[in-house]
């Protein structure tokens, strides 16, 4: 079978630039808030260490997050972005939608807020009962809990904006609106964190959503969007029924029921990881605050490329098939692995090689002593053997829900959970908390190994070409 010379043809290039252009957009606003994001942990090692008040706002903070991570981030990165993408053209339908889903979202989001604080005590039972051991760090995590929930309602709506924003293809405030976080962190611990320092993390969180749903908000209002749901609450049963009488909202719907699911599986790894580290007789005292820190340098790189990578794809993706185009379609995919080759296989085998040498410039100061230096370093090395297939994994997601198929995800998630689950129980007794960490990365290279396999069923044979040779392209293609 004759080849061509790989996905930079002259033929697709425009379309690469296209991608490389909007990835880029992305990529920078991400590289912003994640270097801001390092200096925020570097003042939050100094100030907090491996602490019981850091450990209780750890799990105070994963809480809300689990359920944004559901019910918001999941449904706009796996329906609302692909299926609002199909009115960019039709803004008055787009906007139609986009107040509905607000409306919704409102509704559901504030009734899970308030639960969320009526059982808080609960929640920091179930997911760190480890904690109940230690009467202090379990009182401050409960009373975290509270305040954070309020994140949830205020960050979920502005996933919402997001995705409409997304669909307008304005890619620019997306890109940077996750930098709040990090600027409000920063002064927030620089000014408060002594005379405040119970309580500093979590006023932040909350200061922090407040603006991350004001920006994109404001930019919506700029191109013409009208939040007409505000006046529909007042009237909340007639304009509940009318927005689920919406058949693109109960296409949504439909879609997004299997990726709740996915999104619950993710959760219950999270889980996993934050039960067994909580384990501190077994895993070491400090073990889930060596997980915050190594995990916050995985998603460093992550972050950079494959979750900017994912919105821009996904429309490209979603547009081939629906004109049946699987030539450009698998020419994207390989574009997009290419591209994950290049730049995450050598940070990997940094992380691999010098993981104490990485965390002691970064992070050894003040609180962070020697032993916090010897728990992280040990979960970054183990999360590292991971990092390329948590990459591709994303990749390979995005493309199946660009096929809206959001059952074959749910079920590789599904098995990847318990091999994690199995893993991580067996390994923590002789690694520690490296162990849990060893175990997340078998998981993720089972789960993509099974989602690639899905996937050439239904793609076909998928030419991946001199992946090597190509990533020379790729980095004379980013040079111009």
């Amino acid at each position: 079978m004759e080849r061509t010379h790989g996905p930079l043809a002259c033929g697709f290039a425009k379309m690469f630039k296209k991608v490389i252009k909007n990835t880029t957009i992305i990529s920078a606003g991400t590289l912003a808030s994640r270097v801001l994001g390092f200096i925020r942990d570097i003042l939050i090692a100094r100030f907090f260490g491996t602490s019981d008040i850091l450990e209780a706002f750890l799990v105070a903070f994963r809480l809300p997050n689990i359920f944004r991570s559901i019910f918001a981030e999941g449904f706009t990165d796996s329906v609302a972005t692909p299926v609002l993408s199909e009115y960019q053209n039709e803004r008055e339908k787009l906007f139609e939608v986009g107040n509905h889903l607000l409306l919704i979202f409102s509704i559901v989001l504030s009734c899970f807020t308030i639960l969320g604080i009526v059982f808080s005590k609960y929640l920091v039972l179930g997911f760190a009962p480890g904690y109940a051991a230690n009467v202090e760090k379990f009182t401050l995590a409960v009373s975290f809990t509270k305040i954070t929930f309020i994140y949830l309602l205020l960050i979920s709506l502005s996933s919402i904006a997001v995705s409409i924003l997304y669909a307008l293809k304005k890619f620019f405030v997306p890109a940077i609106n996750p930098i709040f976080l990090n600027v409000v962190f920063i002064p927030g611990i620089l000014l408060f964190g002594n005379s405040l320092k119970t309580y500093i993390l979590v006023i932040c969180v909350l200061v922090a959503g407040f603006f991350e749903l004001l920006f994109p908000c404001v930019a919506l209002a700029r191109y013409g969007f009208v939040f007409t749901f505000v006046r529909q609450i007042r009237d909340i049963r007639v304009s509940v029924a009318t927005a689920f009488r919406d058949p693109t909202i109960r296409r949504m719907l439909k879609l997004f029921l299997p990726r709740v699911w996915s999104s619950v599986v993710y959760h219950l790894n999270v889980f996993l990881d934050t039960v067994f580290a909580s384990l501190t007789f077994i895993t070491g005292a400090g073990a889930l605050a060596g997980i915050y820190y190594a995990n916050r340098l995985i998603q460093f790189p992550f972050a950079l490329i494959a979750l900017a990578i994912a919105p821009v794809i996904v429309v490209d993706f979603s547009s081939y098939h629906k004109e049946g185009n699987t030539q450009d379609f698998k020419k994207l995919l390989v574009f997009s692995f290419q591209n994950i080759v290049f730049f995450i296989v050598p940070v990997s085998v940094v992380f691999v090689c010098i993981p104490d040498i990485i965390l002691d410039v970064l992070f050894k100061r003040g609180e962070f002593g020697v032993s916090s230096l010897a728990i992280t370093s040990s979960v970054l090395f183990f999360y590292s053997f991971g990092l390329f297939f948590f990459c591709l994994i994303k990749l390979f997601v995005t493309t199946f829900y660009s096929l809206k198929d959001t059952v074959t995800p749910a079920r590789t998630a599904t098995i990847a959970l318990i091999i994690n689950g199995v893993a991580s129980a067996i390994l923590m007794f002789p690694l520690k908390i490296g162990g849990v960490a060893l175990g997340t990365s078998l998981a993720a290279i089972v789960n993509c190994i099974l989602l690639y396999r899905a996937l050439t069923r239904r793609l076909g044979v998928i030419d991946w070409g001199d992946t090597g040779s190509q990533s020379v392209h790729v980095s004379g293609f980013l040079h111009g």
